[in-house]
Formats: C-alpha cells, structure tokens, sequence
C-alpha cells in the first residue's frame, strides 16, 4: 500500500521496503481480462503511473507489454530499470513528470496502483481527463481511490471520493470489477491507519 507519510527524504526506503511485493489485485483482473498478448501484432501499451519500484511494471513487462512508467521521482524509474533483461528494457520508456505535467499517449491499459489519491485535489479533474482520453474504445483504466472514511481524506494534498463520485468518474466506462476496503491496518511505515480504498478495473466503452 502506498504511504503518504512519507517524507522526501526517505522515498529510498520506501522502494527498499516494497521493492519485490505482489503486483496488485486490480493488475492481474486487467491482464486477466486483456487476455495473451496478440500475436503477430504489435504489444498492447500500459502507462503504470506511480510507478513506485515498479512491481506493477515488472509483471507488464513480463506479460510482454510495453509499458510506460511514470513518477515523479527520478530514482523510482531507477528501481524499475534494475535487473530488468535487455529484451524486457526495449519494451519500457520512462518518464519523470508530477501529476500536472504528466503527457500521457494512447494506450491499451492505463495502470494507476494508489497513485491517483496523491494527485492534489485542484489537479485532479485534469489528470482523470487525461486518463480518460488516453484510454482507446475497449482499452482499460485499473487502479484505486481514496473513499470519504480514509483516516487522509481530510489533507489538503489527498483527493479522496465517495462511492457515487467514483461511480461518476467511471461514466465512460464499464466497471468490471469493483472492490471497498474499509479497515484499520499498517502503512509501509508501520503507522496505524483507517483505511477506505476503493479498487476498480473498468472498460472503456
């Protein structure tokens, strides 16, 4: 899970600590639903934004996607490089851009694992516009938001939403798995907190 307590200082410790989980849920429902790769076609593209150490980009990758990987710190596309083959490189691009500069092309499956309540709430409306014209007819948004109960949801820097609002967000789209966390548990930090995510894979329509 993400972890907004952390400071700058410490986002090191934050790729060491989570570098190697589990890609999430909401990924494997979307690859699971995308199905293998075609064949004799050109691999499908995913944008993994907060790509963090990049578990999510890994299991792309080794799905055989192209994947674009975007953070807005630099050394967070340094850990997804590390180790990856060479094969599985030509395949990734990154980019270093904060929510209000992300430049987001065309693609297939737009990945978005915790990362979207980091947007700043007077940023959002544009990134999830941006989002949504990425994402082709029959292409896929997967990823989480924050819900009302979430013990962030009052910071100025969190955006968080009801039900209803993400219901609303997924206008363009059909939900195909939807799923509600509402529990205390442990931040990457060790930080108690209440947690009320709200997890989606959706289908253009």
């Amino acid at each position: 899970m993400s972890d907004t307590s952390i400071n700058q200082g410490s986002w090191s410790n934050y790729y060491q600590a989570t570098s190697g989980d589990a890609p999430h849920t909401t990924l494997l429902k979307a690859l699971e639903l995308f199905g293998p790769q075609p064949l004799n076609l050109r691999p499908r593209l995913a944008v993994d934004l907060g790509c963090g150490a990049g578990n999510d980009t890994r299991e792309l990758l080794h799905a055989g996607w192209r994947v674009l990987a975007v953070d807005a710190e630099a050394e967070a596309l340094a850990w997804v490089q590390a180790g990856l083959t060479a094969a599985d490189l030509a395949r990734l691009d990154t980019q270093a851009a904060t929510f209000e500069h992300i430049a987001l092309p065309p693609a297939d499956l737009v990945n978005a694992s915790y990362a979207l309540p980091l947007c700043p709430p007077a940023h959002f409306a544009a990134m999830w516009a941006k989002i949504v014209a990425a994402i082709p007819t029959g292409g896929r948004f997967a990823g989480h938001f924050f819900g009302e109960k979430d013990s962030w949801a009052g910071r100025p820097e969190i955006t968080h939403h009801t039900q209803a609002q993400v219901q609303a967000l997924c206008s363009a789209f059909e939900i195909e798995y939807s799923d509600e966390m509402d529990k205390m548990g442990q931040t990457v930090s060790g930080y108690q907190k209440h947690w009320h995510v709200f997890s989606v894979v959706a289908r253009k329509k």
